[in-house]
C-alpha cells in the first residue's frame, strides 16, 4: 500500500505541464531622430544662452566668476574644434553636445530669473 502511494505521488509531482503562452506585447516605436543644426550653429547658440544667463542679476559674485571659467574654456575648445575641422559624424556629436548644454543652461537662466536661490543652512 505505502509503495502504491509513493508511486502515485511520483507520478503526480513528476508529471509534466507545459506553462501557459505569454502573449507578446505590442512593439515599442522608436523615438524620432533629433535633427542637430551644424555645430557651429549649435555651439553659437550655447554661447549666446551662457551669455543670457551671465546676465542674470540673480547670480552671486561666485556664480558669475564660475560661470565666466565656463565661458572661456568653452570659447577655447569651440576655436579649437573649428580648427581642427572634424570629421562629420563627430561635427553631429559635438552638435548635439552643445545643443543639450544649451538647453541645460537656458533652463538654469530660467530658474534664475525666478529669484535668487534659497539660503541653505
Amino acid at each position: 500500500m505505502r509503495a502504491a502511494i509513493f508511486v502515485l505521488l511520483t507520478v503526480v509531482a513528476c508529471a509534466r505541464r507545459d506553462p501557459p503562452t505569454v502573449t507578446p506585447a505590442t512593439p515599442l516605436t522608436a523615438e524620432p531622430a533629433i535633427h542637430f543644426a551644424s555645430m557651429q550653429v549649435e555651439c553659437d547658440a550655447m554661447m549666446s544662452a551662457l551669455a543670457t544667463y551671465k546676465a542674470c542679476p540673480n547670480l552671486e559674485p561666485a556664480d558669475v566668476e564660475d560661470l565666466d571659467a565656463w565661458i572661456e574654456a568653452a570659447e577655447r575648445n569651440l576655436a579649437a574644434s573649428r580648427k581642427a575641422n572634424p570629421e562629420p559624424h563627430a561635427q553631429e556629436a559635438i552638435a548635439a553636445a552643445c545643443h543639450k548644454a544649451a538647453e541645460s543652461v537656458k533652463a538654469a537662466a530660467a530658474r534664475c530669473a525666478v529669484g535668487p536661490r534659497p539660503k541653505q543652512d
